[in-house]
């Protein structure tokens, strides 16, 4: 066990020391990425279960610098990474790209978040790499600024939408606030004439009162001590989810006491739009979907309980 200890340190110095190009030259690209995958198959675990908050940032850093190498890899966009179970995957209906996000939890049940969007540029006639770069503490106002790679709301994607006719795509995702408060997240990202991708757009209309202006993405924050439902219902073409609200009266507006009713309102798209329905009919089974990200409490991490839970 100790050759074996000290030959996978040896080997990852190798890895993480020379360029992606270099280190490339001696294998085909699959058994490259292989390399890459099984050097961060154990790093992943020990950034969730450290027991530093600094220890837990080496660690990302690693598992940073390695990920970013295999994504710069010809033929990549198709490799699974099936083992990196904590590191959420998920590729866009139309094969036009994905994103790979996962996060980092600390001490205070705070959170920091990575990721990746691998993207085809048809007029380059290859795949662009775009790092995810967590800005969410600088971002004032998040339900309506608009958002690029390099100032990102950071948080972890379950579900890609994209509907007929449409040019952008719907993002449900998670992401843990704070020692008191949950998100749930709809956004919308969107790439221009250049390839490059944009989070944000006000495409939603006849909101509640509650929603203040014209948002452009819609945040959904609640008690981190419960469960919230958002899912994509394919049978009824429909973004549903639970009607949030406090547990007591006198509580309105403050979200660390808010939870689900026993309503369950919607999104449908219509005519580039997605149009808010109150009270809709929920009697078919939940999507595995959105139970994707268990709510990560206290650290309480375990490497047969990851992060992310991968889609059945």
């Amino acid at each position: 066990m100790r050759i074996k200890a000290v030959s996978f340190v040896f080997f990852l110095g190798v890895v993480l020391n020379y360029p992606a190009k270099s280190f490339a030259s001696s294998f085909d690209s699959a058994t490259l990425l292989k390399v890459y995958e099984d050097s961060m198959k154990s790093i992943q675990f020990v950034r969730i279960n450290a027991r530093t908050d600094k220890e837990k940032e080496a660690a990302n850093g690693q598992l940073w610098v390695l990920m970013n190498k295999a994504l710069s890899i010809n033929g990549s966009f198709d490799y699974p990474f099936d083992s990196l179970t904590t590191i959420g995957k998920i590729t866009s209906p139309d094969k036009q790209f994905r994103i790979i996000t996962w996060d980092v939890p600390k001490s205070g049940c705070m959170y920091s978040y990575y990721g990746f969007i691998q993207s085809y540029n048809a007029k380059k006639k290859k795949y662009d790499l775009f790092i995810l770069k967590d800005h969410t503490a600088d971002i004032l106002n998040p339900q309506s600024a608009t958002c690029t790679p390099d100032k990102w709301i950071g948080m972890l994607y379950y579900k890609i939408i994209k509907e007929k006719g449409s040019k952008c795509y719907t993002l449900l995702a998670w992401e843990g606030l704070n020692k008191q408060i949950t998100r749930k997240v709809i956004d919308i990202l969107t790439f221009n004439a250049q390839g490059i991708p944009s989070f944000g757009k006000a495409v939603f209309q006849k909101l509640p009162a509650t929603y203040k202006g014209n948002p452009k993405r819609i945040l959904f924050e609640y008690s981190a001590d419960v469960s919230m439902s958002l899912r994509y219902d394919d049978s009824k073409d429909m973004i549903m989810f639970d009607l949030l609200g406090p547990i007591e009266d006198g509580l309105e507006g403050q979200h660390q006491y808010y939870g689900p009713s026993f309503q369950i309102d919607g999104m449908r798209f219509k005519d580039g739009f997605w149009t808010y329905t109150a009270n809709v009919e929920a009697r078919n089974p939940n999507d595995k979907g959105d139970q994707k990200y268990k709510n990560p409490k206290n650290n309480d991490y375990k490497i047969n309980k990851p992060v992310y839970q991968p889609q059945q």
